[in-house]
């Protein structure tokens, strides 16, 4: 995602007179390497393992919770907001195993989407 700060300065440069043909191909080979660095972080969150060696898929199916059995789309939802706090996290390099010392991640991110879907 983009930041605002990001959004607010290419609109300030493309309100400028003196945008060229070269101002947007420089502006979209940076949004292109942004998005390129992203989504190369979100692969390697995708296939992180947790100090037991369980994947993520894994640490969200095995939450046990009291209630009916969460759906398919709520495992699927729970998993990509996993996915999104983790990569997030690993700007600041904090891993699923630092969660892990301080809160059950995968439990938590369950427990969200599931209050959300009630």
């Amino acid at each position: 995602m983009i930041s605002r700060d990001r959004i607010r300065q290419i609109r300030a440069e493309s309100d400028s007179e003196h945008r060229t043909h070269e101002w947007a191909d420089r502006i979209i080979d940076e949004l292109l390497t942004e998005a390129e660095t992203r989504n190369a972080v979100d692969f390697a969150i995708r296939g992180m393992t947790d100090s037991q060696g369980r994947h993520l898929a894994q640490r969200i199916t095995a939450v046990h919770r009291y209630g009916t059995p969460p759906t398919a789309a709520e495992l699927d939802e729970a998993y990509d907001l996993l996915v999104l706090l983790l990569t997030a996290g690993a700007t600041y390099g904090i891993t699923l195993d630092d969660w892990d010392w301080v809160a059950d991640l995968p439990g938590t991110c369950r427990d969200l989407i599931r209050h959300k879907h009630r």
